[in-house]
């Protein structure tokens, strides 16, 4: 199996049901290939989350942003689920808020012509089997400078939690989690596509700058 970030070997690591997971040889990342992905819009406890956490994603685009009027600002939820965190943007005061996921017929169509200032990416990397198309869309719709914020979990988490990864809840294919990205493997596939690593808020969310 060729790793479908870094074209280099990998190798069988883990299987969960009947579905087989390989790892990385280079860059660590573990993925299982195209998962059914039917029936995952907005993800598991979605309300919850997102009543939870949404707050804080609002915050993070307010300091990302402070240079530009509030106004101005524009930005686009990559895997927008339901439109919880949409309407917690637009209710904020953004002035372009516009949601996207090919799963959900509310947010089937990306504006080909708007650029956008930030785009986050919240829950839903860990679902792509084919990366690279997923970031040349985001890249196509940021703008020079623009800021993409993943939030997702990591094979370094399980590692500092001290969990096997066999053990690891985040390897689930029931929920459609096809790829678990390592922090080699999301910040080598940014830099093949164009995009600086910026300072990481935390474990989960990293932030990557485009190419100016």
């Amino acid at each position: 199996m060729i790793c479908a970030i870094c074209n280099n070997a990998a190798l069988p690591r883990l299987k969960k049901g009947n579905v087989q997971y390989f790892q990385c040889t280079n860059c660590k990342t573990l993925f299982s290939g195209p998962l059914d992905q039917d029936g995952m819009v907005g993800g598991g406890a979605e309300l919850e989350r997102n009543t939870q956490q949404n707050h804080e994603r609002v915050t993070r685009v307010e300091a990302l942003t402070k240079s530009i009027k509030k106004e101005h600002v524009s930005v686009l939820d990559f895997g927008a689920g339901h439109g919880l965190l949409v309407n917690d943007l637009k209710a904020a005061g953004f002035g372009t808020v516009v949601g996207y996921d090919p799963y959900n017929e509310e947010f089937l169509k990306l504006p080909e012509s708007e650029k956008f200032d930030v785009i986050s990416c919240v829950e839903c990397c860990e679902h792509w089997s084919s990366p690279y198309v997923e970031v040349s869309v985001i890249r196509r719709a940021l703008k020079p400078g623009g800021i993409i914020m993943f939030e997702t979990s990591f094979v370094q988490v399980a590692e500092e939690e001290g969990i096997e990864l066999e053990d690891f809840f985040y390897i689930d294919p029931r929920v459609g989690h096809s790829t678990i990205f390592s922090y080699h493997g999301l910040d080598l596939l940014m830099a093949l596509n164009g995009f600086i690593p910026q300072t990481h808020y935390n474990r989960h969310v990293r932030l990557y700058r485009k190419y100016a």
